[in-house]
């Protein structure tokens, strides 16, 4: 056999070899962050546009969620928000904060376990953070987003930890039916 089958046998085992460690890995990850996290949601700021749709790729998303109960519930404080950063992604901002916030949403690059800490002149004094989310459609009723509010899972004491989807409450669906 020459060579460059060789070559090409080694690669492609390499390449599955890559494959399975990967899975593997972002395996467990998300089931230490399920473990080991509260369970909990966020509110969706941004996501890729394919999880809106019909398909099997899991995807990230933006997401702000707060550690205080009361402020991660208040659906129309938060989806305010959402939508105040949302608009920052396409303007400077004019104070400190949002210009900081602005920052934050200019790059869409995906890194797992960044989750920031908005301002607080931005958030009212509110506990608020933008987080970086491991959308798994397995966990989406119909396996795509429909609403703002979204299913999550975070280890609050290890900053830098994967943020991820959890299954979505069956009881709850019906509820959501009202949501934008």
């Amino acid at each position: 056999m020459p060579i460059w089958a060789w070559v090409l046998i080694v690669l492609g085992v390499a390449f599955v070899g890559f494959v399975i460690y990967a899975n593997v890995s972002e395996g467990k990850k998300k089931r230490y962050t399920l473990e080991n996290g509260e369970a909990t949601h966020g509110w969706l700021v941004q996501a890729n546009n394919a999880l809106f749709e019909d398909g099997f790729l899991d995807s990230y998303a933006l997401i702000i969620l707060s550690p205080d109960k009361a402020t991660n519930n208040d659906r129309d404080y938060m989806t305010e928000l959402a939508d105040r950063i949302m608009e920052l992604k396409t303007e400077e901002g004019e104070t400190k904060a949002e210009r900081k916030v602005s920052r934050l949403m200019a790059d869409e690059t995906y890194v797992e376990g960044k989750w920031d800490k908005l301002p607080d002149e931005f958030t009212g004094g509110k506990p608020v953070y933008l987080a970086h989310l491991m959308v798994y459609r397995d966990d989406l009723p119909g396996k795509k987003l429909k609403y703002r509010k979204v299913y999550c899972s975070i280890v609050w004491d290890e900053p830098g930890r994967m943020v991820c989807t959890r299954p979505f409450p069956k009881d709850e669906e019906e509820d959501e039916d009202d949501e934008d």
